[in-house]
């Protein structure tokens, strides 16, 4: 009974350190979209897609992205809904920026200067991190950065 139960957690033990050569990472995000836009809220829906590299499922644990428009911060995004991870494949994270009321930055930059609402490109900065659990118990931090210029045109 030893045996087995050595011979088990040697064989688990090796699984977990002979892991691939790279961590799962960030691709891209995509499917951005006004869901709604009025002077006490605004929603913009985009998807974030993500690689795993692990030969093993994995749950979301946390979604930590900060937004940033024009060098000032924006807004956290929340995620939505449940998101499966499935095992060597890419899997993507909706997620929500949603202002009630719009803050400064959105004050200051989008209706005080107008280059947005009037077709002008502005720059939006995705930066944070998303946690999962794969095996049930490991912990993974995925780093994401991603820096875009858009225009309303963009988001309709």
């Amino acid at each position: 009974m030893l045996h087995w139960l050595l011979t088990f957690s040697l064989l688990f033990a090796g699984a977990l350190v002979a892991g691939p050569d790279q961590p799962p990472y960030y691709v891209k995000m995509k499917g951005f979209k006004i869901q709604s836009f009025s002077r006490k809220k605004i929603e913009i829906l985009a998807t974030a897609v993500f690689y795993n590299t692990y030969n093993n499922k994995a749950k979301l644990e946390e979604v930590e992205i900060d937004v940033f428009l024009e060098n000032k911060l924006l807004g956290k995004v929340s995620q939505v809904g449940d998101v499966k991870i499935p095992k060597l494949s890419a899997f993507d994270i909706p997620l929500v920026l949603t202002l009630e009321p719009p803050g400064p930055a959105v004050s200051n930059s989008l209706w005080q200067s107008g280059r947005f609402l009037f077709g002008q490109k502005v720059t939006i900065v995705y930066k944070g991190h998303i946690k999962l659990k794969a095996i049930g118990f490991i912990p993974i931090k995925i780093p994401m950065e991603q820096k875009m210029q858009v225009s309303i045109k963009d988001l309709l």
